[in-house]
């Protein structure tokens, strides 16, 4: 790790609550934190800063059920993708089995320090939270919002449902949203 003194996990999460608290308050989300690179504190291999639901319930290591093994996150898309990219990642929806067993999408954006990716900062937000704030201009735009894997995010179309893999030639139309990795399909 470069040569500097390594973060103990204490640190981390004193660094990370008061910016995770206020995003989480701020704004329509279920969870968010950092992810520590595996090898990045003193004395966690795996570890996450994350704050999700109502009371913003710290999770600082998920384990393998039954195990009680830390859970190496590190396979993940949402953590895998942005280090392989350097770029901000949106996962999902999926459910997600580690966490909430909620539908949901997760937005991750890789951490640098010196030149070296030491974790993900990212936020949770419900599917359910994501319909009920862009499904009106879905629907005036009769369109679907599609993942960078094909997958629907949302649709227009009620036959449509989030999950599906749909093919480009399905759309007469494809709009980039940005710098995120999502496209909106047209008819």
């Amino acid at each position: 790790m470069l040569g500097r003194e390594r973060l103990a996990a204490a640190d981390v999460v004193e660094a990370a609550y008061p910016l995770t608290r206020d995003l989480l308050g701020r704004l329509p989300l279920f969870g968010g934190g950092f992810v520590a690179a595996p090898g990045f504190l003193a004395d966690h291999h795996l570890y996450l800063a994350w704050w999700q639901g109502e009371e913003q319930q710290l999770l600082a290591q998920s384990t393998v059920s039954g195990s009680g093994d830390p859970l190496d996150y590190s396979r993940f898309e949402w953590f895998r993708t942005p280090l392989e990219t350097g770029r901000a990642h949106v996962t999902g929806p999926f459910v997600d089995y580690v966490c909430s067993d909620e539908y949901m999408l997760t937005t991750t954006a890789p951490v640098y320090v010196g030149g070296e990716m030491v974790g993900v900062v990212g936020a949770d937000t419900l599917l359910d939270t994501f319909e009920s704030l862009m499904l009106g201009a879905v629907r005036e735009a009769g369109a679907t919002v599609v993942n960078q894997a094909r997958r629907v995010v949302l649709s227009a179309d009620p036959r449509i449902p989030p999950g599906r893999l749909v093919e480009p030639a399905e759309f007469a139309g494809t709009i980039p949203c940005g710098d995120l990795p999502l496209t909106v399909r047209v008819p």
